[in-house]
């Protein structure tokens, strides 16, 4: 599977946001075989493990529907807090064995969209197999980076907000509450900042063949002076990518609840993991994309590279 960009992807120089956008939806133009080729079958792995896991829970008695919520004008009784709670159980574990299939598939699509794309900035061919090769030993290290990615932003989060509430509950009254959520805050602005930090931290281990911390020190140190735009830019990304997600999944989607209103079956079941598929299929490879060529954009800027890759790509 090899298909290379022929020219370069992107201009060689300081990047707007409409680039990086225009370069990420640029590649998926110019290299669909490669890119919606590993992320085709990356959305299979995980709606295949989605489907899995539900026919298990549903043959084991479970219920993955969704239960009915008490009236909001009566009391809620102890007996149907416990009804709701046994009532999510299935759900909870569908939607954690599932994410669970998602981190594990998004961190090996992601080392082979990096290195991809890492080779297409230059004008460079590289097939899904060379790819693989390359990214085969540095598996393990973006694995507890993405785990470390999730963890410290989360940590500064839950901490913030568990301080905030301990001083919170302590003292009565409208201090109380400020204290709360002000503890929230800067739980809040802590995620934020290494959510912020850690942004290109995958492509900096995965191009510059570094460990895990040097990695982390490295995505810091590019991001650094640049924090707020490297956030809105970030964010944009995010936002871009499920937003791509929900254009070229929904016909699927309204189609599956269309024949789910008429006479609820299979068909409706496969639509909609259809669309699933498809959402995947454009999330994955967008999203590591335009990772990859904001991390090229503070390297510009940072490091001025561009002589580099300009002559790299000759």
């Amino acid at each position: 599977m090899t298909q290379g960009p022929g020219q370069n992807l992107i201009p060689l120089t300081q990047l707007s946001l409409s680039e990086i956008l225009g370069g990420s939806l640029n590649a998926l133009r110019r290299m669909p075989k490669t890119l919606l080729g590993i992320g085709l079958f990356s959305a299979f792995v995980i709606e295949l493990s989605s489907l899995a896991v539900s026919a298990l829970i549903i043959k084991n008695g479970g219920n993955l529907n969704s239960p009915e919520l008490p009236e909001p004008t009566g009391s809620i009784t102890q007996e149907q807090i416990q009804q709701l709670l046994t009532a999510l159980i299935p759900s909870l574990q569908a939607a954690i064995f599932t994410a669970f299939v998602l981190f594990l598939v998004q961190v090996i699509s992601t080392s082979l969209f990096t290195h991809v794309i890492g080779n297409a900035i230059t004008g460079k061919r590289i097939t899904t197999q060379g790819a693989w090769i390359k990214s085969k030993p540095q598996r393990f290290r973006v694995l507890i980076l993405s785990l470390l990615g999730i963890i410290f932003p989360s940590i500064c989060l839950l901490g913030g907000f568990g301080i905030g509430l301990s001083l919170g509950t302590s003292l009565s009254g409208t201090f109380g509450i400020f204290l709360t959520f002000t503890g929230l805050g800067l739980g809040l602005f802590g995620a934020v900042y290494f959510w912020t930090g850690l942004y290109v931290s995958i492509p900096a281990l995965i191009l510059e063949d570094q460990k895990v911390f040097v990695a982390i020190k490295r995505s810091f140190f590019l991001a650094r002076n640049s924090m707020f735009r490297v956030f809105g830019v970030g964010l944009i990304g995010v936002i871009t990518s499920q937003a791509l997600s929900i254009v070229v999944s929904t016909p699927f989607t309204l189609f599956s609840q269309a024949q789910n209103l008429e006479s609820p079956d299979t068909t409706s079941v496969f639509f909609n993991s259809l669309g699933s598929i498809t959402g995947y299929m454009v999330l994955l490879p967008f999203m590591a994309t335009f990772t990859v060529l904001l991390y090229t954009d503070l390297r510009i800027r940072k490091e001025n590279i561009a002589n580099q890759l300009n002559q790299a790509s000759n």
